[in-house]
């Protein structure tokens, strides 16, 4: 029961430290240092409440490739994101041409 309540509390820790990291004017790192705060939650949780250190082997297996998937999803998203084109519409208003008329 202390370990779980440690557990807690340093996720409760890491909580705090994502909240600081939102308002502190980090600039450029301030994505880095929010994304390391998530990997050390991820895998706290990972660890100690999925059990994934004792677990058999397939269930490991089955998280890793769950965040292989994830992160083919991410890709595929934002490559969309990127090679996405904005066509002008026929016909539609132009917010700085038609804002006079």
């Amino acid at each position: 029961m202390k370990a779980l309540a440690l557990r807690w509390l340093l996720l409760l820790a890491l909580l705090a430290a994502t909240l600081g990291l939102a308002y502190l004017p980090l600039g450029p790192a301030a994505m880095p240092a929010a994304l390391i705060v998530a990997f050390a939650m991820a895998a706290m949780i990972a660890l100690t409440c999925m059990r994934l250190a004792s677990a058999p082997r397939l269930a490991a297996i089955f998280a890793i490739s769950g965040l292989c998937w994830i992160l083919v999803l991410v890709t595929l998203g934002g490559a969309d994101y990127v090679t996405r084109t904005i066509l002008p519409v026929a016909g539609a208003m132009h917010p700085d041409r038609d804002a006079g008329s």
